[in-house]
């Protein structure tokens, strides 16, 4: 898109709000966060950054790996592939496994994947009220898989006084894409429920490309999802509440051979992920319990090499009790069960963890926090392992605050890695991690502007790498640096300018065979830099506009010739802009229709070597409420 053809944009979109009235936007630290503690507390109670997507913002997304590429220090390679293509979490230029995905503070735990990472492609967006982020080793609460941070999905409990509310939503877009969803929910003063289906389906675009001067062309590559879920909480007393959740998701989809190479493949994987909590409170203790069961089945049906499939069970209990005596002193204490289960035929090897702790947190003085942790893991294999985390918080005054924190993180070895097929050692250690992390937080007066600075090193050591002749081994070490920035300003009554800015750089070393070691500062897939603008139009209540371009600089990459011969090359820098627009109708604007370009001006890109992007895809769609 050409310079004249965005201005004439921004003026045709500020001519429509301006003639709109519309109340000030406006955000407060008094937002209550449940990511960080085991109690639900506010954000200027924490002295940890607590990043906060709310309810606006995931009802615009079209799918979890767009709406999270969208964050300060989070690159999803594969948002903008083909619908089936797999995506894959950089968080602070940390590799896929090291972000543990939350549904309700609980983790979602998948043995079945490679190196435990979650599949976000059977995660829908449907019931989903808020995602929570919190970046830096996060063992402490948390556990295994917490070594670059937490993306806690908190589903919607928070319904209108109604005992009987219906929510549909439907969406078209480009390559034959269908989306429909239906929930039913309720509240009375005892009971809480929610029940809802979502189906997704596209034929997509070929997941590899056609090589240059080929005359094939490629099949198609189409993919379906279908999500039921359902939650419910039940008060039966004032001190007491029981919320019990299942989430059922399939996925299916075609996949091809490899970078420039079409196939007729298929893929499907299935979950199951039934979870109770339970809470008493009193009025300065509370207990909790939470329990939660993971089954994966991945199938992989590969027209060469037949089928495959991985069948992963996790089951992961927590106990720990809060003492709140005052706002001036709390204290978490805690122990935690995790055991995994994998089948890849007849043997079904298992790993069990067991883990204490506890977290305190203290008001010293007036505007000073402290928190502080320790815990230690009994794994059945490794044996044992500690975690600790340190953080301190400041307000110097309404308009500035700073922190500071630091802390330790694990991720055990996988059940495939220690008794696989390929490359098995029973010997393997943990991956370990240290974070360091400051930052410092302004705003205006009347709090609509705010910018937050964040300066952030993690260290992994004993990093489980893969070699051909001696299978997997503890043997690399990653240092990451890197800077956040996360601002937003008010312009006027009806116009909000918002984005974020990361720098990040990492080494690797490892081993060079010769008893030396190597060093790289080049990490395939994983851009330095990355960083978001947005301008946001909010007129009446009816109408509501938002245009964001998104940056990702050059990343370098690699791909395999047909001799398995390497070739490295470089993936160019590219901007992504997408714009949207909603408009709710009848009296009780309880029906909204929405549209989206996204990809507005078609930019021709790669996230993967050998693999398509999507081109510019319109969405239309319409959301009722009643």
């Amino acid at each position: 898109m050409n310079r004249q053809t965005l201005s004439t944009l921004f003026l045709f979109l500020s001519l429509f709000v301006v003639a709109q009235e519309s109340p000030t936007l406006s955000t407060t630290t008094d937002e209550v966060v449940v990511t960080g503690a085991r109690y639900a507390r506010t954000l200027a109670e924490s002295p940890e950054h607590v990043t906060v997507i709310d309810s606006a913002a995931v009802a615009r997304a079209p799918n979890l790996a767009q709406l999270l590429n969208e964050q300060a220090g989070i690159v999803v390679n594969g948002a903008y592939s083909n619908y089936g293509k797999d995506r894959s979490i950089f968080l602070r230029n940390g590799a896929n496994q090291y972000t543990l995905i939350l549904v309700d503070g609980q983790p979602l735990i998948d043995p079945s994947a490679l190196g435990g990472a979650v599949d976000l492609r059977l995660l829908s967006l449907e019931g989903v009220e808020r995602i929570e982020i919190l970046r830096g080793a996060r063992s402490l609460l948390y556990g295994s898989d917490a070594v670059a941070g937490v993306i806690n999905l908190v589903t919607d409990r928070d319904a209108p006084l109604d005992p009987f509310t219906v929510n549909l939503r439907a969406a078209a877009e480009r390559y034959n894409t269908f989306t429909g969803n239906a929930a039913v929910s309720g509240r009375t003063e005892q009971l809480d429920y929610r029940v809802g289906y979502d189906h997704f389906t596209t034929d997509g675009i070929s997941e590899a490309t056609e090589p240059a001067g080929s005359l094939e062309e490629f099949n198609r590559d189409g993919s379906i999802r279908r999500t039921l879920y359902g939650n419910l909480e039940w008060r039966p007393t004032e001190a007491l509440t029981i919320r019990p959740a299942v989430r059922r998701a399939i996925f299916e989809g075609d996949y091809d051979a490899g970078a420039f190479a079409d196939a007729d493949n298929r893929y499907r994987n299935e979950l199951w992920l039934p979870s109770l909590a339970v809470d008493y409170r009193q009025a300065t203790w509370q207990l909790g319990a939470r329990y939660n069961y993971a089954a994966t089945d991945r199938v992989f049906d590969d027209a060469s090499f037949g089928e495959s499939f991985y069948k992963g069970r996790a089951q992961q209990g927590d106990v720990f009790y809060n003492y709140l005596p005052s706002e001036a002193f709390s204290l978490t204490v805690g122990g935690q069960l995790r055991h995994e289960t994998l089948a890849t035929g007849d043997d079904a090897p298992t790993a069990t963890n067991v883990s204490p702790y506890l977290q305190a947190n203290l008001n010293v003085a007036e505007g000073l926090l402290l928190e502080g942790g320790y815990r230690y893991n009994h794994h059945s294999v490794f044996g044992g392992q500690s975690n600790w985390s340190l953080a301190a918080g400041y307000r110097f005054s309404e308009r500035v605050t700073a922190r500071l924190s630091t802390g330790s993180a694990f991720q055990s070895p996988t059940l495939d890695q220690l008794y696989g097929p390929f490359g098995a050692n029973p010997d393997l250690q943990p991956q370990v991690s240290a974070s360091y992390e400051a930052g410092t937080q302004v705003q205006s007066r009347t709090g609509d502007r705010r910018v937050v600075v964040t300066v952030f090193q993690r260290e992994i050591d004993q990093i489980v790498t893969y070699d051909g002749m001696l299978g997997y081994q503890n043997q690399d070490e990653l240092r990451d640096r890197g800077v956040e920035l996360e601002a937003f300003t008010q312009l006027g009554r009806y116009v909000r300018l918002d984005g974020n800015f990361t720098y990040v750089k990492g080494r690797l070393r490892s081993p060079d065979g010769t008893g030396g070691t190597s060093e790289t500062e080049d990490f395939f897939r994983r851009p330095r830099v990355t960083g978001l603008l947005a301008v946001s139009f909010q007129g009446a209540s009816p109408f509501t506009a938002r245009l964001t371009a998104s940056y990702t600089s050059e990343r370098p990459d690699i791909l395999y010739d047909e001799n398995f011969v390497p070739i490295n090359m470089q993936l160019g820098a590219y901007t992504i802009l997408n714009l949207y627009a909603e408009y709710k109708l009848l009296k009780a604007r309880n029906l909204t229709v929405f549209g989206e370009v996204r990809n507005l001006t078609d930019t021709d890109f790669t996230e993967v070597s050998g693999y398509g992007t999507l081109g510019i895809t319109p969405r239309v769609g319409v959301a009722w409420s009643y």
